[in-house]
Formats: C-alpha cells, structure tokens, sequence
C-alpha cells in the first residue's frame, strides 16, 4: 500500500504530525472536503428559511421525505438537510464525514466518493421513510456509509498491512499512537452497529426514528467495501 494513506503500515508514510495536519487542512481530501462544505452551506439556507416566514409544511416539504411516497424536492434534499433545532446532528454528521470519508477518499476516486455519498444517502432516506412511514431528513445514511466502508475496505484488502500490534513500542510512541488511531476506527463501525441496535429494541434512550436510515447506510457501506474488493480481484 501506498504511503499516502497514514491508516496502513508504510515506512516511506509522513510523520503522524503530518498526517494530522493532512487530515485538518483536507489535503487529498477534495471531495470531502467539498461535501463537508456543501453540507454546512446548505444547512445555512434551512436557517435562512426560518427568517422568511415559511411554513412547517412548506419547510417539510422542500427539506424532508414528509411527502413520500409523493413526488417533491424533500425526497431528494432530506439526504443534505438537518434539523435546525438539533445543531449536534449537523456536527455529527459533518465530524463522522471528515474523519471517514477523508479515509475512504485516500482508496477511492474523488467521482467515486461524490458518487457513492449521494446514492447511500439518497437509499438511506427513501428506505427509512418507506418501512417506517415517518418523515426523515439528515445525511446520517450517506455519512454511516463511509463508515461501514473503510472498515470493510482495510479489513478486506489491507488486512496484512493494518499495524495494531503496539508490543514494540512504548505508550506514547508515534507507532502504538498510530495502531491506537487505527484499532478506534476499527472498532467504531460494531460498536456503532450495536448501540444503533439498541436503540431499535429500546435498550438505548435514543430516538428510533433514524435507525432503519442509519443501518442501512452502515449495510450499504459494508456491501460496497467487500463487493469492491473481491470485484477488482
């Protein structure tokens, strides 16, 4: 693999202070980059619509799946769109997108990541708003994807190069900190999985009304990752 990806084991990779910077500056980043952009823009509009007196079926209307399965903007738009009330999902989404998306973007296409967010997200809705009637926006779907992903893609194809072994080195140590880096975005996609899990059997004091969105997105995201790779094989 590589040395340009700072998540599997390379010995021409830049410094871990490198890596950082890469990662908060978006450097061969573009499409992430782009989209984390588009989303921060376009919830700037949601806010402005608040300003201009629009109704709350006007705003679903154009924002949410509220009319599906009849034809309108929100059917589309919901999968860029997040609740103005609740900026914690914004930031969310817009964290999970930079740290995952910027992984998964250093294994594909700008094309294909700009191409892959906005059909997971676009089933992701449509199916959530589909099996449990309510109305969905939020671009959790597209975002969990990447997330499903990147550990589906290194598990797969980068197995033998992951570096998660912190045996030789001490605590603090640019190796064990990468392998520490490395096993938490590993680990994040099941421990995902079974809080979304609890949430659906009301284990977790959560809000169900996103789960079917989030576990499709995470299935979709895995799918993508295996298929891929046994497809270039």
């Amino acid at each position: 693999m590589a040395g340009c990806n700072a998540s599997v084991a390379s010995t021409d990779r830049p410094s871990l202070v490198d890596g950082v910077r890469r990662r908060l500056t978006f450097q061969e980043r573009p499409a992430t980059q782009a989209l984390v952009l588009v989303l921060l823009l376009w919830f700037g509009v949601q806010l402005g619509t608040l300003y201009l007196g629009w109704t709350v079926a006007q705003w679903q209307w154009v924002f949410t799946t509220d009319s599906f399965p009849a034809l309108s903007p929100g059917l589309v738009l919901a999968s860029i769109s997040h609740d103005p009330a609740n900026v914690t999902h914004i930031l969310g989404n817009v964290t999970l997108f930079w740290l995952f998306a910027g992984e998964s973007e250093q294994h594909l296409s700008g094309v294909e990541v700009l191409g892959f967010f906005v059909a997971t997200a676009l089933v992701s809705v449509t199916v959530g708003s589909a099996v449990t009637g309510d109305s969905m926006l939020g671009a959790s779907g597209g975002v969990l994807a990447f997330v499903g992903f990147y550990g589906a893609h290194l598990l797969v194809t980068h197995r033998g190069g992951l570096a998660l072994d912190t045996s030789d080195y001490g605590p603090l140590d640019e190796g064990a900190l990468r392998a520490y880096w490395q096993s938490a975005l590993l680990l994040f996609p099941p421990e995902f999985l079974l809080f979304t899990l609890g949430q659906y059997a009301g284990v977790v004091p959560a809000g169900r009304v996103a789960v079917i969105g989030h576990l499709v997105g995470l299935v979709l995201g895995v799918g993508y990752g295996v298929g891929r790779a046994r497809f270039r094989r």
